[in-house]
């Protein structure tokens, strides 16, 4: 290892890296459950033959003064990071998002590089592989597509096409020249972003985290729900987070909703023949959840239409360059500018497409694949939408200071998306339409 480069950290990596606090870990957290019990060596095999081919995964980091730099870590050895778990007899999902959640608020050893792997057994008669990754080195799309290239497809099962999502212009000149209104008129709004109005899920992040997924839902029944309303699978969950959240916060005592919460959205600006490489390449744009409106069909018109608004807009070109810009500044002055966003904000939702088919390792079935994504900096709820083998689940990674019981919120995603399901059905004045699962 000794032999292998030094590597200067881009901007926007380094800016992830800076944006670390104790109290809010910039850790991407992914779990795979598996259909039956998978050995260490299996795993070992699939980490030493994948991971190692990216250096982000064999160097440390080392800071200096300007910019950080990716050093080789001479005593890299896959087994360095990589633990074995056994729960107690007995134990199943609920131990294991438990447990993950202890593991939430804990930093990296500083002298080695920034993830760790530790598959779990005893998790309902199975085994999970969980992985924390520090955003630094990967965000959740390429992260996604190693997963893919680090399993196999599973027996039985056929090979999809994933899904791909549209591509955004970038910020050349030619752009900048041709749409030059848009673009400044999305910078003002951005610097001119008023705050979000309280509620009881903004405040100061504590060290202490939880972490929970939903059930699966159908793939097949969200597209059809998206095709019948001229919208995207995004925009149907977000609608079904939306009202989600509307139903935690009135639990809590906000019975008079009036205005929506501001959620910051990643989008993918990484060119299709780049999803390989690691790194950051992914820009952020401000949705205002509409959490005051109690129609569930409302809520996903008013979604798609604002998510249609910003996908041909610039909001998330100028945030990827704001950030890339930030990464020159001192510290302070760093936090406060990317600030705006998580200042002005209640709750991040990011959504990662996973491989359309059953994917494994060994021949053992992954049966459930999330993705957790942190919140940054002053934002104390990480709110992600993965699909994976026909199915969407959503997953919640938060501060428990600002929602005390995330597995309640994530069980009752399932009850948001049935009401949005009978909604349409009743609207359309197709029958009862009665939603199966998947």
């Amino acid at each position: 290892m000794g032999a292998l480069p030094t590597r200067a950290m881009t901007r926007a990596d380094h800016a992830w890296l800076r944006m670390d606090r104790p109290e809010n870990l910039m850790v991407i957290h992914l779990a795979l459950v598996f259909s039956a019990y998978l050995s260490r060596g299996d795993v070992r095999e699939k980490l030493q033959s994948r991971l190692t081919l990216h250096h982000q995964f064999t160097h440390r980091v080392e800071h200096h003064w300007l910019r950080a730099q990716w050093v080789p870590d001479a005593a890299f050895s896959v087994d360095r990071h990589l633990d074995e778990l056994h729960l107690p007899p007995g134990s199943g999902t609920t131990e294991l998002k438990a447990w993950m959640s202890g593991e939430a608020c804990k930093p990296f050893a500083n002298d080695r590089p920034l993830w760790k792997a530790t598959l779990v057994h005893e998790v309902g008669g199975r085994s999970a592989l969980v992985m924390r990754v520090h955003h630094s080195l990967a965000d959740g799309v390429s992260l996604m597509d190693l997963i893919s290239r680090m399993t196999d497809v599973a027996p039985g099962a056929q090979y999809v096409r994933p899904a791909l999502t549209s591509e955004r212009e970038g910020l050349s000149v030619s752009v900048l020249l041709r749409r030059m209104s848009r673009v400044l008129a999305d910078a003002l709004r951005i610097l001119f972003m008023r705050k979000d109005r309280n509620n009881k899920l903004k405040g100061s992040p504590g060290r202490k985290k939880s972490i929970a997924w939903s059930d699966a839902l159908s793939l097949a029944a969200t597209r059809e729900i998206a095709h019948r309303h001229s919208a995207t699978v995004n925009d149907v969950m977000l609608a079904v987070i939306t009202g989600t959240l509307r139903r935690y916060l009135r639990a809590q005592g906000q019975a008079d909703l009036a205005a929506p919460l501001r959620a910051s959205i990643p989008i993918n600006l990484r060119p299709r023949g780049d999803m390989y490489l690691l790194g950051n390449q992914f820009g952020i744009v401000a949705l205002e959840l509409p959490v005051h409106l109690a129609d569930p069909l409302q809520r996903l018109h008013t979604v798609r239409d604002a998510m249609t608004v910003l996908k041909h807009g610039f909001q998330g070109q100028l945030a990827l360059a704001l950030m890339r810009g930030a990464d020159l500044l001192p510290l302070y002055l760093h936090q406060l500018l990317l600030g705006i966003f998580s200042r002005r904000g209640t709750a991040v939702v990011t959504n990662v497409i996973g491989p359309a088919e059953a994917r494994s390792i060994a021949g053992v079935r992954i049966d459930e694949m999330m993705l957790c994504v942190p919140q940054g900096m002053t934002l104390g709820v990480g709110v992600s939408i993965i699909s994976y083998n026909g199915s969407v689940r959503v997953g919640f990674l938060v501060d428990n200071n600002l929602m005390a019981d995330c597995t309640a919120v994530a069980a009752s995603i399932r009850d948001d998306f049935e009401e949005l399901w009978r909604r349409l059905f009743a609207a359309d004045h197709c029958g009862a339409g009665v939603y199966t699962g998947t």
